[in-house]
């Protein structure tokens, strides 16, 4: 049994079963299935960094409950997140392996969220999407012949539906009312790191409504045209949540103008995460000046404005993330939250106006206080444009009492 045992990297937050509150572990990358514990169990867990020794952890333990952690009990705990793949080891390793070996062998993505986030069925998936648009918090119906133009970009979540909802339907109203474009080129960030800045796959993405091609030539040309390895991290494509939100919703608005229009626009994308540029943000360094970032966001920008076809660009970002469960000590009041709204509406102020320094700043200026997850899929999009004024048309913050934690999230269209 490993001495210094290393919990991966998982979501926790609490539940209540049978009129007790426990803690439920939830691995974003599926390897490993959900798991409730106690909230000593998750105590132990916590010291689980592959820094502390089993003694170690027995000995706080015993300082924060007063009460023994017998070496029996602490071996259970070890012995059950192993079984379950939750503790870096051999174990986990090969299961790991052996998962990311099947995705390499898939051509299409299979809809990772269906039947949790979004419904899976085709007629309830459209309906839920329906009442996006018809909340009270949401923009009304897409108008049909509106006469609009297909927006350049398009900034929308990536949080969960049932709380940003109508903050979707808000970024995509306007393309739907407009004709569409040929080809996407989606920028989400990448939840789960990464070696390389950008993460590309060549896969076609399943959807409730029926696949979505990506275009395989372009992907390859824009890998012809950056020294990086756009697939080296191809596996991370296969759980991300940023991208697969986006791609559900142009299914559906693409079926929905054929409904009526009785024709449906054909589309393809381009599907790139983003990792962090928190590194960047450290040393206060412009991304750009980094030659993995900048010189794909030139090869990326080069190849668009060679492309005949109709181009959008789309950025699947959530804001500020705060409160107890990223890190806060501090509880969450609404002076706090009315803070974090004025900090984020000067930060989209500098995107709406594509400035990179002032954008740049708004987030270095105290080292990511408020944690920015879509800073570097954001701060990419203001590089691939030229000439644009964005829109900001909605902006939200989701509360949630139980983990004391707070997002933030915004829609934004390009004229």
């Amino acid at each position: 049994m490993n001495d210094r045992p290393h919990l991966r990297p998982v979501e926790a937050f609490p539940i209540q079963q049978d009129g007790k509150t426990l803690i439920c572990l939830r691995d974003p990358q599926r390897l490993s299935p959900p798991l409730a514990i106690s909230p000593a169990t998750y105590f132990v867990l916590s010291h689980f960094d592959g820094q502390h020794s089993l003694i170690d952890v027995q000995e706080a333990y015993c300082r924060r409950f007063g009460d023994l952690l017998f070496g029996e009990e602490l071996r259970k705990i070890i012995d059950l997140l192993e079984s379950q793949y939750y503790l870096y080891g051999e174990r986990y390793f090969e299961r790991q392996q052996a998962v990311l070996e099947e995705f390499r062998q898939l051509l299409t993505r299979p809809p990772a969220h269906a039947g949790t986030v979004y419904k899976e069925e085709p007629a309830e998936f459209k309906s839920q999407i329906d009442t996006y648009f018809q909340f009270p918090q949401g923009p009304g119906e897409p108008e049909h012949d509106s006469g609009r133009n297909t927006p350049r970009a398009i900034v929308a979540p990536h949080i969960d539906f049932h709380r940003g909802g109508p903050c979707y339907a808000w970024a995509y109203k306007e393309l739907a009312e407009a004709p569409g474009a040929d080809l996407y080129i989606l920028l989400g960030t990448s939840h789960y790191g990464g070696q390389n800045p950008f993460i590309a796959t060549l896969k076609d993405f399943a959807t409730p409504l029926g696949t979505v091609e990506t275009d395989k030539e372009f992907v390859r040309e824009l890998q012809g045209h950056y020294s990086g390895d756009l697939f080296a991290d191809e596996y991370l494509h296969r759980t991300e949540h940023s991208l697969e939100f986006q791609i559900v919703f142009l299914k559906y608005i693409a079926q929905r103008r054929a409904e009526l229009a009785k024709e449906q626009r054909a589309f393809k994308i381009v599907p790139i995460l983003v990792s962090s540029f928190h590194s960047m943000v450290q040393s206060h360094t412009p991304p750009e000046k980094e030659s993995p970032v900048g010189d794909f966001l030139k090869a990326l920008r080069d190849l668009v404005q060679r492309e005949s076809r109709s181009v959008c660009l789309i950025a699947g970002v959530d804001l500020a993330h705060v409160g107890m469960q990223f890190g806060d000590r501090e509880s969450i009041t609404p002076d706090f939250l009315k803070w974090v709204e004025e900090e984020d509406r000067r930060l989209i102020e500098k995107l709406e106006t594509l400035e990179p320094q002032g954008f740049f700043y708004e987030i270095a200026k105290d080292q990511d206080r408020r944690r920015i997850c879509g800073f570097s899929p954001l701060y990419s999009l203001i590089h691939l444009l030229d000439g644009s004024r964005g829109r900001c048309v909605k902006y939200s913050q989701a509360f949630t009492p139980e983990t004391g934690s707070a997002v933030t999230f915004t829609s934004v269209i390009f004229d």
